[in-house]
């Protein structure tokens, strides 16, 4: 009897290893397939700039997979682990800030699939390291090909985080269409009575084409407002030209929060003939013109702010 439970035992924590690991790798991927939102959320903090939020967001997750993978194969077995263990504390304590001094709905630790707010991933992480403290003691990978092993899922990490999902300004710079807008359309659509109302004529404007149920116009919303709150831009100077059904008008307002975004519905049929169907795209427009056009990736925090003036200078025009 004795024997056997000496036999179970190092199955069992096989076992737990294993699942533990593949539990990093999903995490991972959960948070790769929802990246845009967990750029946002890293952003949100308003310790870094975007770019930095992205490139941030995508080391984590490739940390993550790596460590997922190292534990399953057993791959520097030791570091790994202490690895692991540092990672999930460090979540933790932010996730105790996060809690405390924050009212966020999701912490995004395991994407857009499974949301679990603050308190719900505290648990979860505090579960993980009781497993991880249950399978401290394994012996190191000594198989044949295990440093090869170990290098192509560092590589396969990366490649999944930085090149299967590049970073918007490597996708800008393959990007040959630059979202052309439809410019007889855009001036009969400044003519019209709403328009005209916003004042559009002098200075520096961005008008946004977003459709209430796209998934990316809520994203690039939801970007360009924490663009303009990390920043202090006048957010005045920024118009949402939207369409959709009206009980989703309202909830796609709710992403803008306290901005002071101005919104103008249209028609679908305007909509599509102002930007040749493409949504969303932004319309960059320096006193009744356009001077550049951008999509969700082309939208960075520098193009932003270069272009609308901080909310101190509101009421001066250019």
């Amino acid at each position: 009897m004795e024997t056997d439970k000496v036999k179970i035992v190092p199955v069992l924590k096989m076992v737990l290893r294993i699942l533990l690991g593949a539990f990093f790798i999903a995490t991972a991927i959960m948070k790769l397939l929802s990246l845009d939102h967990f750029e946002l959320y890293i952003f949100s903090f308003q310790i870094f700039n975007f770019v930095l939020s992205a490139i941030i967001a995508r080391l984590v997750i490739a940390a993550e997979m790596i460590l997922g993978f190292f534990l399953i194969f057993k791959i520097l077995y030791k570091p790994t682990w202490w690895a692991t263990m540092l990672m999930m504390g460090g979540f933790t304590l932010l996730l105790v800030y996060v809690a405390i001094f924050r009212n966020d709905s999701s912490c995004h630790c395991m994407g857009d699939l499974v949301e679990l707010n603050p308190a719900w991933s505290i648990v979860k992480n505090l579960v993980t390291i009781v497993l991880l403290l249950l399978i401290r003691r394994e012996t190191p990978a000594r198989f044949r090909g295990w440093k090869l092993v170990g290098i192509l899922g560092v590589c396969a990490a990366f490649v999944a985080t930085f090149v299967c999902f590049p970073l918007d300004g490597i996708y800008n710079l393959f990007k040959k269409d630059k979202n052309p807008y439809n410019e007889e359309a855009f001036h009969a659509f400044m003519q019209d009575s709403l328009m005209r109302a916003q004042e559009l004529d002098t200075g520096n404007y961005i008008i946004g084409v977003v459709a209430s149920g796209c998934k990316y116009c809520k994203i690039s919303a939801e970007k360009l407002q924490a663009i303009s709150e990390r920043n202090r831009l006048d957010d005045s100077r920024i118009l949402l030209t939207i369409w959709g059904k009206e009980e989703s008008l309202a909830e796609f307002e709710e992403i803008t929060g306290d901005s002071e975004f101005r919104y103008v519905t249209i028609s679908p049929i305007q909509a599509v003939q102002l930007v040749n169907g493409r949504f969303p795209t932004y319309l960059f427009v320096h006193n009744g013109q356009v001077v550049q056009t951008a999509d969700l990736r082309q939208l960075t925090e520098r193009g932003v702010v270069d272009f609308i003036p901080q909310q101190k200078q509101a009421s001066s025009h250019e």
